[in-house]
């Protein structure tokens, strides 16, 4: 009798070890969870009341309220858990009759640019963030600047160094991001779950 209970236990003891091992497994590490929102996610249009420009952003990203917006024409967006936090920002700036180049090599001066890429209409900057002239430690950032008349739309991500792997749809929105409003990326469902390096 007394064997019988030892192996019933035993088996009791074996299964709840087995379940609690598969529901561990199950667990998701939080970038995996953060794949999995950004690759389902719809991309929502907002536009400024200022300015009329749009900005496209993740569905499950949260909208700063205007309350809190500092200044004419800047909207920000975040996604936040307990281990990362990714921003989505955009504002419009005086171009201070800049021409496009000068005012590229201006702004990554100031911000400490790695990469920079020149187009006709814009420019793309990239490089570690830093605020208050102090680098901020794993996180850097990623800007398009459209150029209208004498205005510069800035349009800028700023994210952890170890999801950029992982962010290839934000960047191609950045990328792809026109001052109005335009017709929607043809984004397949999962593209984001085989991200390539992005590169300059």
């Amino acid at each position: 009798m007394r064997k019988a209970i030892f192996i019933f236990i035993a088996v009791i003891l074996v299964a709840v070890s087995i379940d609690w091992i598969h529901s561990c497994a199950d667990l998701k590490s939080h970038k995996e969870v953060f794949i999995r929102y950004l690759t389902y996610a719809d991309m929502y249009e907002y536009k400024d009341k200022d300015y009329d420009y749009v900005v496209r952003v993740p569905s499950f990203f949260n909208a700063q309220p205007d309350s809190l917006q500092e200044e004419k024409g800047r909207m920000r967006f975040d996604y936040a858990d307990q281990w990362i936090n990714l921003v989505i920002e955009s504002h419009v700036i005086n171009s201070e009759g800049m021409s496009l180049h000068a005012g590229m090599d201006s702004l990554a001066q100031m911000l400490n640019a790695t990469e920079h890429r020149l187009g006709s209409d814009y420019f793309i900057l990239s490089g570690p963030q830093c605020e208050n002239g102090s680098r901020i430690d794993g996180y850097s950032y990623y800007s398009k600047v459209m150029v209208n008349h004498k205005l510069w739309f800035v349009y800028t991500m700023i994210y952890p160094d170890d999801y950029k792997d992982v962010l290839t749809r934000l960047f191609k929105e950045i990328d792809d991001w026109q001052i109005w409003e335009r017709p929607h990326l043809q984004l397949k469902q999962g593209e984001s779950q085989t991200p390539k390096a992005v590169s300059e």
